[in-house]
């Protein structure tokens, strides 16, 4: 016998009432079977430190319940070397049960805000917190301050502006 997924074997209780599925799977078993990370492959978490900053952080999900879902907005604080950039990412995207996927957030920061990062970046820990807001049929939930620790950043232009400030208050 082939092994089955728990969404498939799902698919065969789906004529259960609302009222007992809402019993089984509660607001936090539902926030349980969602797994959210930074992409493993690739550039996960870039910074750009030009004079007007940027960062990209690349988040994966998973959805292991057996319903569908959908990220209805986030709020997301990412810690860069000393900085706190905050973002609220407020596109909604539906992710169907046992899909991974992928969901992209792009912000900018000032350039005072780049030279600390530039300042700090070889020695930085560098962490995410996401608080997301999901829908469901069942229950809407909520994953609150989930924390991502260890998170490597590729640091672009950050080297040359260190050596540019640097120069600049040595003279």
């Amino acid at each position: 016998m082939e092994a089955l997924s728990i969404s498939q074997i799902w698919r065969y209780f789906r004529w259960l009432p609302k009222f007992v599925l809402r019993r089984v799977f509660n607001k936090e078993r539902l926030s349980g079977l969602v797994y959210i990370d930074v992409r493993p492959r690739y550039d996960a978490v870039s910074v750009i430190t030009n004079d007007s900053g940027t960062y990209d952080i690349y988040f994966q999900l998973i959805n292991m319940s057996p319903f569908e879902i959908e990220l209805d907005r986030a709020e997301i604080d990412f810690n860069c070397a000393g900085v706190n950039l905050n973002k609220q990412y407020i596109k909604k995207k539906v992710f169907k049960s046992g899909e991974i996927s992928e969901f992209h957030v792009k912000g900018n920061f000032s350039s005072s805000e780049a030279d600390t990062i530039a300042k700090f970046h070889i020695d930085h820990r560098s962490n995410i917190t996401l608080s997301g807001y999901f829908n469901c049929s069942l229950h809407n939930f909520n994953i609150e301050n989930l924390g991502l620790e260890g998170v490597r950043v590729r640091f672009s232009n950050a080297a040359q502006r260190k050596a540019r400030l640097e120069k600049a208050t040595n003279r």
